[in-house]
């Protein structure tokens, strides 16, 4: 299993396409954790600890009231992430432990955003960083989501320095170029990792010389 994580803005939507494109098994780490919100387990001690107030009347949970109290209280964010964590965790390893065992993908990544920040890159076999400078990401983000530069900045800054998550990467792939040299990047690291580098360029070669 590798982890697979990035700053906003690195490009690391698109690297894991390109890696479901060649045949990758990719665990979602934001999806399971909005599947995990719905577990019975999960919801019961959400009830304990918040009280009904943040459950609808038909007994749903009313995500917006407990998103509202949560990002108020650094206490009640640390409760929610005491309760949902663990099951997080466990659900990612189950999915990818069964991705593993089908012998159906060449290799099994877990995307996270917060692979290191939450230490699950200590149950990763190798963990591959998608990283692009400062002012390339700022840019994006103001591109994409029509942020200003002080807003973008912000995001950038509320989040682990890149500097800091390449002390814990086996692989870095570098985003401050185009799409092109995104792909080619992903691919050498996906054939690297299966240990068919050596194979891939003599088939480029040979393509080349033709």
């Amino acid at each position: 299993m590798i982890g697979l994580t990035g700053g906003i803005a690195s490009g690391k939507s698109t690297v894991t396409a390109r890696l479901k494109a060649l045949g990758a098994f990719v665990a979602d780490a934001d999806e399971v954790s909005r599947e995990v919100i719905s577990f019975p387990a999960v919801l019961e001690k959400i009830r304990e600890t918040f009280g009904g107030g943040v459950f609808a009347p038909d007994g749903s949970l009313d995500r917006v009231e407990l998103a509202s109290r949560v990002f108020s209280s650094e206490k009640r964010a640390a409760a929610l992430n005491g309760i949902t964590h663990p099951v997080i965790r466990e659900e990612l390893l189950r999915v990818t432990g069964e991705a593993e065992a089908s012998g159906l993908y060449p290799l099994v990544f877990v995307d996270a955003a917060l692979l290191i920040e939450s230490g699950f890159n200590e149950l990763c076999e190798r963990v591959w960083l998608v990283t692009a400078g400062t002012d390339t990401r700022i840019r994006r983000i103001m591109e994409r989501d029509g942020a200003t530069y002080e807003q973008a900045c912000a995001r950038i800054s509320s989040q682990m320095p890149e500097d800091e998550k390449r002390a814990y990467a086996d692989v870095v792939i570098e985003n401050d170029s185009g799409l092109k040299e995104l792909i080619e990047a992903v691919d050498a690291a996906f054939f690297a990792e299966l240990k068919l580098g050596p194979v891939i360029d003599e088939i480029r070669n040979d393509y080349e010389e033709n």
